[in-house]
């Protein structure tokens, strides 16, 4: 749900004055009353509702662009045949370019961004249990950097509180390496310092602080790194695999109020570790999954490409099943018949659309029942369990230690009702990376994760150019248009 009422959060958007050439400018906000900088820094409640302001332009941020970004590129999904959808095809089949406001804009990142240096500035100031929400503001900024550097590698940096036409506005690019270096690293372990708390699902604690790390240190493949973030969140004791399909829906599930579905069984469970939480009362028509992923005419299928490759894996007709797996048996049966139901349950076939063909099916994570999109306010899961797991597997595969590595992707088939992978089926550490990249890709599909994934192991290229021609060139996404219309300084994405 929702941190605050929007009244509240009026307050802090006030405080920020951005002088901007029309509505759609590279920095934006609206300031609706005249309250100072020196009124409103004053009280604990006061740092309270400025954090609370950056989870808000957080959810407004993310909502969709968290998988237009992460996913939507990626061999996850394909674009609806019917072909109404232009960006969906342009993502899809690697034919980016710079109109896209919805791919390309990042107006709602900066705001995230003017609020965290806001909180960041004026926190300190403030006598009283202030820790804690300062640090979840250098978490949040080098959280939404770490994104941008991700998509568009150069981008502006604002470290500085804007507050009025004169001030440095259009500001040139800062390498990517310089803001990972200087300000994404510094800040993540800023915060790591300032959280106490263990763990809640809605904002940053010590173990989403922990699993950015390792998401950090994977992407500049230093493992070691990664490893010692991970054992960090392991010996916080916060979290468990569930092991029931019921359980894993329960995870992501959010239906409205009609379907019947029990409130304890929606976004709930043990191995959620930070969510981007919207709540219906307060962000009517700001969900975007619903949308994405099982809307009545969907721009997404799940891709043939992927959907076979699943088959593949875990076959669903008890023949080839037994013949790959003869001394394993699934303990999931139908209800109607009472025979044992093959494949991949709990991840597979209990979410996808089974009435249509495959290539054209929508995937039921989030969504089961269809409705309005302006109902949805399905939280978006960043960091969960499963996936730390599987990305220490690959942590310690790259460390050399292949056992170990074996054991994590188990913990993760164990749970899920499935084989065991065995070290002697893979004669070399690469072929072992591919079926952990497999495993995660499979786990967290539409997690918003594959398109990163593909990214940091240098694959995409591998991977989808015989899906869709990418080429090394274009691994950047383009910066719309209108931002460099407006910021004489900027440069276009090479490569666009």
């Amino acid at each position: 749900m929702k941190i605050i009422k929007k009244t509240t959060i009026g307050l802090l958007i006030a405080l920020t004055v951005i002088a901007s050439q029309g509505c759609d400018s590279m920095l934006e906000e609206n300031p609706q009353s005249e309250i100072s900088d020196a009124q409103f820094w004053q009280t604990e409640a006061d740092a309270q509702s400025g954090v609370a302001g950056i989870y808000d332009a957080l959810q407004s941020a993310y909502s969709r662009k968290y998988f237009v970004w992460g996913e939507l590129r990626s061999d996850n999904f394909d674009a609806s045949p019917a072909g109404e959808n232009p960006e969906a095809l342009q993502l899809t089949t690697n034919n980016l370019n710079d109109k896209s406001r919805n791919y390309g804009g990042w107006a709602d990142m900066y705001n995230v961004l003017l609020r965290a240096n806001l909180a960041i500035n004026n926190i300190p100031t403030i006598t009283g249990d202030i820790n804690g929400l300062l640090g979840q503001a250098h978490a949040l900024r080098a959280f939404v950097y770490f994104d941008l550097v991700r998509t568009f590698g150069d981008v502006p940096l604002y470290l500085d509180v804007i507050t009025g036409v004169n001030d440095d506005i259009y500001r040139p690019k800062t390498s990517g390496e310089e803001i990972i270096n200087t300000i994404i690293i510094p800040d993540m372990m800023k915060a790591e310092e300032l959280i106490l708390n263990p763990h809640e699902k809605s904002r940053f604690s010590l173990s989403s602080v922990y699993s950015f790390q390792a998401e950090v240190y994977m992407h500049l493949k230093e493992y070691a790194l990664a490893k010692e973030a991970l054992d960090k969140l392991e010996a916080l004791n916060q979290f468990t695999l569930v092991n029931t399909p019921e359980d894993f829906h329960a995870l992501f599930r959010n239906e409205p109020d009609r379907s019947g579905l029990p409130s304890n069984q929606m976004e709930t469970g043990p191995e959620l570790i930070f969510s981007i939480a919207l709540n219906i009362e307060e962000d009517q028509g700001e969900g975007g999954i619903y949308s994405l992923f099982w809307p009545g005419v969907p721009a997404f299928f799940v891709s043939e490409h992927l959907e076979n490759k699943w088959i593949e894996t875990f076959p669903t007709d008890s023949i080839s099943w037994h013949m790959k797996y003869p001394d394993f048996i699934p303990q999931t049966v139908d209800e109607n018949t009472g025979q044992t139901i093959y494949g991949d349950y709990h991840r597979y076939l209990q979410m996808i659309e089974s009435i249509k063909d495959i290539g054209e099916r929508r995937y039921g994570k989030y969504n089961l029942t269809n409705y309005s999109g302006n109902e949805d306010d399905t939280d978006v899961v960043v960091y969960r369990y499963a996936g730390m797991l599987l990305l220490k597997a690959e942590a310690e595969l790259q460390l050399g230690n292949m056992e170990e590595a074996v054991g994590l992707v188990n913990r993760i088939r164990a749970a899920r009702d499935l084989p065991e992978i065995q070290l002697e089926d893979y004669q070399t550490s690469d072929e072992l990376h591919d079926a952990i990249l497999d495993e995660r890709q499979f786990e967290l599909l539409a997690e918003g994760k594959r398109w990163w994934d593909l990214i940091r192991t240098d694959k995409a290229v591998e991977v989808l150019g015989p899906i869709n021609g990418q080429s090394s060139d274009r691994l950047l996404f383009p910066i719309w248009f209108q931002h460099l219309v407006d910021n004489p300084n900027l440069t276009q994405t090479p490569g666009y």
